[in-house]
């Protein structure tokens, strides 16, 4: 189906381009990071929301800044409403940032499909997962599609189980069984299997997990599971290791870094970054570094707008 260009939505015709600010992005927690193959940096958007003075920050339109490296560039300033805890994923085929839902209030949440490409942002009409929060997407390289599995589609207790693949057309509703529902998971594509990896979160009212999945584009399928974090973030390491980031356990936040390894789950404790909830990674695969950019800290209320690289041996925090 044709995308729709709202009105703001920054479709100039003339492309992303670096706006010149030596502005850093704002502290923040459920933003969002993606490696963008052609820019050859990682990007951030929807910073800027999980403080206090949220309330004069809703409605602002999202910015997208560029990692150099050394210095975080404004990109784009003329995104759709700011929200947090929604599906983003880069779409390596068609060379554009997919993102769904979000949420930026207990009362205002969100449901259109946005992407970022060559024109800016272009809102694409499609039925789909609806209103979606606290959900997460990857996107699956072998297969050209968007995943994104569960969430909270109301301000209230409904917290779908399901799975929805987006293909730049339409979205298909492509499971309704594997993983229970849940919030606050992470999940990212894993080169090395075709498989989209899903760890953790939240099953609301009921428990903290730590169960991991992978979905294969036909079925879920359930591997080998630790001990339970929330909160937290997956990505690749160099050589492609998948690592979860950050998040919280029962005993407060998580100080280790969780890698997979032959369908096993090991701790690996690196000094580093505090312990933070909701941070947002991304391999940068030019560098060839993992990117850190924020998060919450997790003992106190206090958000975080640094930026640290992990290069499979130590963390190093930029600039």
């Amino acid at each position: 189906m044709a995308g729709m260009c709202q009105a703001g939505c920054g479709d100039t015709g003339n492309g992303p381009t670096n706006q010149g600010t030596s502005t850093p992005p704002p502290a923040s927690v459920g933003h969002a990071l993606v490696y963008h193959d052609v820019l050859g940096q990682v990007l951030l958007l929807n910073a800027g929301l999980g403080g206090a003075d949220d309330a004069q920050r809703i409605g602002r339109p999202t910015r997208i800044w560029g990692w150099t490296g050394s210095t975080w560039a404004l990109l784009d300033s003329l995104g759709p409403p700011i929200r947090n805890l929604a599906g983003v994923a880069y779409d390596s085929r068609r060379n554009v940032i997919v993102l769904h839902g979000g949420t930026a209030s207990r009362e205002l949440n969100y449901g259109e499909t946005w992407e970022w490409g060559q024109s800016g942002w272009v809102q694409r009409v499609a039925s789909g997962p609806g209103v979606r929060s606290h959900t997460q997407m990857a996107y699956d390289r072998a297969r050209g599609r968007s995943v994104l599995f569960g969430g909270q589609n109301a301000a209230g207790d409904q917290f779908p189980a399901d799975t929805w693949e987006w293909d730049g057309t339409a979205w298909t509703r492509a499971a309704t069984s594997g993983p229970p529902p849940r919030v606050h998971h992470a999940m990212m594509y894993d080169a090395a299997s075709n498989r989209v990896l899903l760890f953790g979160g939240v099953e609301p009212n009921v428990r903290d997990l730590g169960d991991a999945w992978a979905w294969d584009g036909t079925r879920w399928t359930q591997l080998a599971g630790t001990s339970p974090r929330t909160h937290a973030q997956l990505a690749a390491l160099s050589g492609g290791t998948p690592a979860v980031v950050g998040g919280m356990t029962s005993s407060g936040g998580a100080g280790t870094m969780l890698v997979l390894e032959q369908n096993a789950w090991r701790a690996v404790t690196v000094t580093g970054p505090s312990p933070r909830y909701l941070p947002a990674v991304a391999f940068d695969a030019r560098r060839n570094l993992l990117v850190m950019y924020g998060g919450g800290d997790a003992a106190g209320s206090a958000l975080f707008a640094d930026t640290w690289e992990y290069d499979g041996t130590s963390w190093r925090r930029r600039p």
